[in-house]
């Protein structure tokens, strides 16, 4: 059970979902353009949904020594218990 509250958007979580699927430093643009090919929700809309992760903690910035300018993002460990524990939960609905 999640004992937390966030305030997460349908869209923002399906953001989160996306950037755990690979375990990759995601930058705007390839995140951007994966939303594209997916058809999701948040396409050309990434970097406020990426920040707004950031501010509830499921996204970390990171920063690499060649270009500190432009941090790449990946699922922080807090985001990654959150997907863990909706799965965990909503696989006690699952009715197939």
């Amino acid at each position: 059970m999640i004992t937390e509250t966030y305030s997460l958007t349908t869209t923002e979580l399906n953001v989160l979902k996306v950037m755990a699927e690979k375990d990759i430093d995601w930058t705007w643009m390839r995140l951007d353009r994966t939303l594209a090919i997916r058809g999701f929700p948040g396409f050309s809309n990434v970097a406020n949904i990426v920040i707004n992760l950031m501010n509830e903690g499921m996204v970390d910035a990171v920063y690499n020594e060649k270009n500190s300018s432009r941090p790449r993002y990946c699922v922080s460990e807090q985001g990654h218990q959150l997907l863990g524990q909706i799965n965990e939960d909503t696989r006690h609905y699952d009715i197939s």
